[in-house]
């Protein structure tokens, strides 16, 4: 399918036709509405030329039908097998292949049709992305609601005022929590509408959780604000962690999961007498549990400058705006859980580092601190009988559990080639090159596949090397001498053609002296060249080459990654000892 920008339909609801495609990662999405012998699409975003043009289609060809027809979702990974789907035209003739459609409803409650995202592959739903197709339904429901009110002639115009008013709160709030991933993300972007679009001073949320600060078998259910990037709001600090019970409003509102409002501070400070109240701003307030399938997860509390009467409709939109929250605030949840999981799951695929007479080892894996997926960063360090010591970093292409998984394959298989095959570091890539494509791993990686060979009475040691597309490996001397080991062109990675040809370069390593490998995370930043990171690290490396390995390490990371990570980074360091 492909996108006509020329074609004609309804700007507001083709807004929500590209929300969908932005949302899920689709190139097609349509507002349909159903009618008798037709489907008409008032939305729609990436259609084929004819339908972006015409805006309809016959009702033959139509999926949505049954979206209406039986007034529930409709997902479909893959029309073809689908009962309902395999004999639609719409498959041959506009190649619809996978299909997503939610209800939409008009001002009566009716099914009139859904909003659907559309792909021409098969394609297996996530949850998340059922959801924000939920969310954005609910979003153009209203919208199609307020049209149809406003029609009404027994409506006056504050009613039709205020739907447009929550409308207007929906789709920001579609769009504002649509691209959050953090609980720090979810925050900041619920007190961004609610202070736009509500007119508050303050919004916020606390969250339900144990209270980490005592012995865990004695802790106490909790609620926890989460506080925003250079929050103003004092009175939420100094409260921050709070009971979960009714002794404070954020709390009675999540014990008995309904809201709370007041109309100005003095009522809730009559019903809450013992509360801190100093330097407490604002006036009406009202705090909403934020429940999702039926669990509580929280609270989220609005604060205005001033009286506030809220009508019906005002209490509607703020429910609203509190179902979204929770949403989103379970969304982070869920995702964080995963990162956790994955680090976890990685983190365990790394390995502890051999002991050695003559060398110290550290190293170092810190994930991207700004992403929910971890990479294919690796390390691994062996020591053969032969007494010398073989020393790898590498990263696999991708972000992502398979890349993860991938790492491991080929950490295990560099692994033994490492331990039980004696010949130089070019022929043992040369051989997982090899072992990849015979054993059917279809990924790419860059590698640095460093030895120290055994000592041979004299000073120093011989270290041999060979690149697979990776960044150079570092050498510091114990007088501060640095060298970047780039002596030609690396090598291909590996991955893409077996027979590659790869060469091995050879270095006298001075005792005292400190070998530094790292994937890219390490150097590579946004906007500037590969060697303004190369010459960060080296003057960081020269400036710190005193520190015992492991401080060593610490102090570089601090230098160049500090706590937030844009990408992996994993590092092995190597000292010889004097």
């Amino acid at each position: 399918m492909t996108e006509d920008p020329a074609g004609h339909g309804d700007p507001s609801l083709d807004r929500y036709a590209r929300m969908v495609c932005r949302a899920l990662g689709v190139s097609t999405a349509t507002v349909t509405i159903i009618e008798r012998d037709r489907q008409v699409f008032p939305g729609a975003c990436g259609l084929p030329a004819d339908l972006q043009r015409d805006r309809e289609s016959p009702i033959s060809h139509s999926f949505c039908q049954h979206v209406v027809a039986e007034q529930k979702p409709l997902i479909v990974s893959d029309a073809r097998e689908h009962d309902l789907l395999r004999d639609s035209p719409a498959i041959p003739d506009y190649g619809v292949i996978s299909y997503a459609g939610w209800p939409i409803t008009d001002h009566t409650g009716a099914v009139v049709g859904s909003l659907c995202a559309l792909g021409d592959e098969p394609h297996e739903w996530t949850d998340d992305q059922v959801e924000m197709l939920e969310d954005l339904a609910a979003a153009c429901s209203a919208e199609l609601s307020e049209r149809g009110l406003r029609g009404l002639a027994d409506r006056g115009e504050r009613s039709a005022t205020d739907l447009s008013h929550r409308s207007r709160v929906l789709l920001a709030l579609s769009e504002g929590l649509s691209a959050t991933r953090t609980m720090t993300d979810v925050a900041q972007a619920v007190e961004r509408i609610a202070v736009d679009q509500l007119g508050c001073l303050h919004a916020g949320i606390w969250l339900r959780g144990l209270d980490d600060q005592g012995p865990r078998d004695q802790a106490q259910e909790v609620l926890t604000f989460v506080a925003p990037p250079a929050t103003t709001w004092i009175s939420a600090i100094r409260n921050a962690v709070l009971p979960f019970d009714d002794t404070n409003p954020v709390g009675g509102a999540a014990v008995h999961g309904h809201a709370e409002y007041f109309s100005n501070k003095d009522v809730q400070n009559a019903l809450y007498p013992h509360l801190d109240t100093v330097r407490q701003v604002g006036d009406a307030r009202t705090f909403q549990p934020l429940i999702t399938r039926g669990s509580v997860l929280g609270t989220l509390a609005l604060i205005w400058d001033g009286p506030h009467p809220l009508t019906e409709e005002d209490r509607i939109t703020i429910e609203a705006l509190a179902s979204y929250s929770a949403q989103a605030v379970q969304r982070a949840g869920l995702l964080q859980e995963r990162l956790d999981a994955l680090v976890t799951l990685q983190s365990a695929l790394l390995p502890a580092l051999p002991e050695s007479a003559s060398l110290e080892l550290a190293a170092r894996y810190r994930p991207a601190a700004s992403r929910d997926q971890v990479g294919g960063d690796w390390y691994d360090a062996v020591v053969t009988r032969s007494g010398a010591t073989s020393l790898m970093v590498g990263d696999v292409v991708g972000h992502d559990i398979a890349a993860a998984a991938v790492m491991g394959q080929l950490r295990t298989m560099l692994r033994t080639i490492a331990w039980s095959l004696g010949d130089g570091p070019a022929a043992q890539v040369h051989r997982l090159d090899q072992a990849m494509e015979d054993l059917g791993v279809d990924a790419m990686a860059t590698i640095v596949y460093a030895r120290v060979e055994a000592g041979d009475g004299s000073a120093g040691r011989t270290l041999r090397w060979t690149n697979a597309g990776h960044p150079p490996p570092l050498l510091v001397t114990a007088e501060g001498e640095v060298s970047l080991l780039d002596d030609g062109t690396p090598d291909l990675m590996v991955g893409v053609q077996p027979d590659t040809e790869r060469t091995d370069r050879s270095v006298l390593m001075p005792e005292g002296s400190t070998l530094l490998l790292y994937t890219d995370g390490l150097v590579e930043r946004r906007g500037e060249t590969i060697s303004t990171g190369l010459a960060r690290l080296a003057e960081s490396a020269q400036r710190h080459q005193a520190l015992a390995v492991d401080d060593f390490l610490d102090a570089v990371l601090g230098d160049l990654v500090g706590q937030e990570l844009a990408d992996d980074v994993a590092v092995l360091a190597v000292h010889l000892r004097a």
